[in-house]
C-alpha cells in the first residue's frame, strides 16, 4: 500500500488555508530581487561553465538579476519551518535573454535556474532541559569563529545538522549540542578523493559535533566547548555479505574556553582559549607531509577595553596569538574578523593581477581559517612576504567583487593591537597601532615535517601596521562629512639566516581624504581620493609602485528599495610583476546595484 506524508513545510501551507481554528501564518518577509552591474575598462567576463559574475571570479562587464523568495512558515507556538528560494545565477548575463540558446540552458550559473536553500524546521517545545531543537539549515552563529563559524554570506545557510539547545541546574546556564553535516570539500583529501569530490559511499554520513556550555557567575559569563570530528573510509572487505567495514582515516578536535566581564564599570575583559589536534593515520593532508603525523595548535586572544576613565575616550588592547598549527575544519570564512587590527593594506590586494589594479575598496577581514594560495586562477598567492605560501595568505575570497571586503588568515599570527578612540571638539580621532610576530618563523625547518608544504622552511618576520583616522561634520550644506586617512604598513621577512638574497621588505604608505554629503532626502554622495605607495626590497632589487584611487559613491533609498553606485578610477606606476620593468597603471571599474525587499 503507498503510504503518503506531508513535509512540514507543506504541512504549513495546507494550515495557511484550512480552518481558522490553526491560525498558521505564512511569512514572506526578507524575500527580494537583487541586480547588480559591473562595468571596467578591462572587459573581461567569465560565462564559461561554473562561471561567476564578479570581480573575483575574472569578470569587470556585465548585467544579473537574481531572485530570492523567503518563506516562513508558523505552524504552532512550538513548530516553525522555513526554506528560501534563490535563484542560481552569478553568471546569468542579462544578455543571455533569460537563459535561452546552446549551452546556456544546461549551464546552472547562467540558465536562471532555482535551488533550495536553508531549509529547517524549528521546534520550540518548552521542555526546561530542552527548549530549542533545529533540524536543517543553520548559519551556525551560536559557536565560536574558531570552532563552528559562518561561511560568506553566499552559502551562509548550505551547512545542515541537528541542534539542541536546553537549561542547566544552575539559574543562567545552558547547553548546546549540534551535529553538522560536513561538505565533502572540507573533509580530509575532499572525502578521500584526490579532487573533489570522491566516490567512497562512506563520506555522505561524515559529520562534526559539538557540545557546548554556558553559564554565569557573578559578573562573569562563561563558555567552553568541545568538537570532534573522525572522518572515515571504507575498508578493503572481502565478505561483503556481512556488512561493510570502515577504518578511521583522520581526526580534528578543538576544546574552547573563554569568558567576559566587566570590573567596576570601567574595565572590559575577555579572554578565549582554544586548543586543537589533527591527526591524519592514514593519510598525509596537503600540510601534513609525513604519514602518521600529528598538528596540534593554541590559539589565545586577550582583549582589555577602558572606556570611562577620561571623558569622550576609548581604549582597547588586544593581546593574541594563534598556533602556526591550529585547525578547524569548520571555523568561519571570509566574513568573521576575529582581531582588533585592520590587517594589511586593502589598496594592495591581489597586486599583480591587472583586474585588481585598485586593490579592493574595504580594509581586510581577520578570518580563523587556514590561508588558501591557489586563488586568481591557480596561481600562488602573493603575501606581504614573497611569492611563496605563507600564513599572511587570503582565504575563501572567491565570489566576491572590488567592494567587498576580503578575509586574510591569521593562522600563526602573534602579537598586540593598541586602538584608541577620542573625541574633542566634535572632531573624531582613531588610531590603531599593531606590531606582529609569526610563530612559523623558524631556520631550517625540516623539508617533510609536519608542516612544511604549509609555511616557508626559513622565516624571520615581522610586521607593523599604524592607522589615524579623523573624521568632523561641518555645519554647512546641511552637513559636510569629512574624513581623512593615513596608514602606514611594515613587513619584513630575513628568511634564511645568512643569506641576503631572499631578505624581503614591503613598505606600505597610504592616505585618502573623502567628503560626504546627504545631497536631497533619499540620495547621499561622497568623493574621496587617496594615495598609495609600496616600497619593496628583495634580493637587493628595490621595487617601487605608487597608484592613485579616486572614488565616487552614491547611495539612494526608499521604503522597500536600496540602491548604491561605488566607481573608481585608477592611475599610478609600478612593477606589479617584479619583472624590472616597470608599467604604466590605468584603470575603470563600477560597480551597481538596486535591491527590492518585500
Amino acid at each position: 500500500m503507498k503510504r503518503f506524508t506531508l513535509t512540514p513545510l507543506a504541512a504549513a501551507l495546507a494550515l495557511a488555508t484550512a480552518a481558522p481554528a490553526f491560525a498558521a501564518g505564512i511569512d514572506f518577509g526578507g524575500s527580494n530581487i537583487y541586480t547588480k552591474f559591473l562595468d571596467g575598462n578591462r572587459r573581461v567576463v567569465n560565462d564559461g561553465p561554473g562561471g561567476s559574475g564578479d570581480t573575483s571570479g575574472g569578470t569587470d562587464n556585465g548585467q544579473w538579476t537574481e531572485f530570492e523568495l523567503r518563506i516562513k512558515a508558523t505552524i504552532s507556538k512550538q513548530v516553525e519551518a522555513g526554506v528560501r528560494l534563490q535563484s542560481r545565477s552569478p553568471a546569468g548575463y542579462w544578455t543571455d535573454f533569460g537563459g535561452f540558446g546552446g549551452d546556456v540552458e544546461t549551464n546552472p550559473t547562467r540558465g536562471n535556474f532555482m535551488k533550495a536553500r536553508g531549509p529547517y524546521v524549528l521546534l520550540t517545545p518548552g521542555y526546561g532541559w530542552l527548549d530549542t531543537a533545529l533540524i536543517g539549515a543553520s548559519d551556525w552563529g551560536q559557536f565560536d569563529p574558531f570552532t563552528v563559524g559562518r561561511l560568506r554570506y553566499i552559502d551562509r545557510d548550505n551547512f545542515k545538522g541537528l541542534y539542541f539547545k536546553g537549561g542547566l541546574p544552575l539559574k543562567g546556564s545552558s547547553w548546546e549540542f549540534a551535529r553538522l553535516s560536513l561538505p565533502n570539500y572540507l573533509q580530509s583529501n575532499y572525502g578521500q578523493g584526490a579532487a573533489c569530490c570522491s566516490s567512497d559511499d562512506s563520506q555522505f554520513n561524515e559529520a562534526v559535533y559539538i557540545a557546548q556550555a554556558k553559564g554565569q557567575f557573578g559578573p562573569a559569563k562563561l563558555t567552553t566547548s568541545y568538537q570532534w570530528f573522525n572522518d572515515r573510509q571504507l575498508k578493503a572487505d572481502t565478505t561483503p555479505d556481512d556488512g561493510r567495514d570502515i577504518e578511521t582515516f583522520a581526526k580534528n578536535n578543538v576544546f574552547m574556553i573563554k569568558g567576559e566581564g566587566t570590573i567596576a564599570d570601567i574595565v572590559d575583559l575577555k579572554a578565549a582559549y582554544y586548543r586543537s589536534t589533527y591527526k591524519a593515520p592514514l593519510f598525509d593532508q596537503p600540510w601534513i607531509n609525513s604519514p602518521k603525523s600529528d598538528v596540534k595548535g593554541n590559539a589565545f586572544k586577550l582583549d582589555v577595553g577602558l572606556n570611562n576613565l577620561v571623558p569622550n575616550l576609548g581604549l582597547n588592547l588586544q593581546v593574541f596569538n594563534i598556533g602556526a598549527g591550529y585547525y578547524s575544519n569548520t571555523a568561519a570564512r571570509f566574513e568573521s574578523d576575529v582581531l582588533l587590527t585592520e590587517g594589511n593594506e586593502a589598496a594592495w590586494y591581489r597586486w599583480g593581477d591587472p583586474l585588481w589594479a585598485g586593490g579592493a575598496a574595504k580594509d581586510l577581514n581577520q578570518g580563523p581559517t587556514s590561508p588558501l594560495c591557489q586563488i586568481g586562477g591557480g596561481g600562488v598567492c602573493r603575501s606581504d612576504s614573497g611569492l611563496a605560501a605563507s600564513a599572511n595568505g587570503l582565504t575563501n575570497n572567491e565570489n566576491m567583487d572590488f567592494d567587498e571586503a576580503p578575509s586574510e588568515s591569521v593562522q600563526g599570527w602573534k602579537g598586540l593591537t593598541l586602538a584608541a578612540n577620542y573625541e574633542i571638539a566634535k572632531v573624531a580621532i582613531s588610531g590603531e597601532l599593531t606590531r606582529l610576530d609569526y610563530n612559523y618563523n623558524w631556520q631550517g625547518y625540516s623539508a617533510t615535517g609536519p608542516l612544511s608544504n604549509y609555511y616557508a622552511l626559513n622565516n624571520d618576520r615581522k610586521s607593523s601596521i599604524a592607522v589615524l583616522k579623523v573624521g568632523y561634520v561641518a555645519p554647512v550644506l546641511g552637513g559636510l562629512d569629512l574624513g581623512a586617512k593615513l596608514k602606514l604598513v611594515n613587513d619584513k621577512n630575513g628568511g634564511q639566516a645568512g643569506n641576503a638574497l631572499d631578505d624581503r621588505e614591503t613598505d606600505d604608505t597610504g592616505y585618502s581624504v573623502s567628503v560626504g554629503n546627504q545631497l536631497f532626502g533619499d540620495l547621499y554622495g561622497n568623493v574621496s581620493f587617496g594615495k598609495y605607495k609600496r616600497d619593496i626590497t628583495t634580493g637587493g632589487l628595490a621595487v617601487k609602485n605608487d597608484k592613485d584611487i579616486l572614488s565616487l559613491r552614491l547611495a539612494y533609498n526608499l521604503a522597500g528599495f536600496e540602491t548604491g553606485l561605488l566607481s573608481q578610477w585608477i592611475k599610478g606606476d609600478g612593477d606589479p610583476t617584479e619583472s624590472g620593468t616597470p608599467v604604466s597603471i590605468k584603470q575603470y571599474r563600477m560597480k551597481a546595484f538596486v535591491k527590492a525587499i518585500f
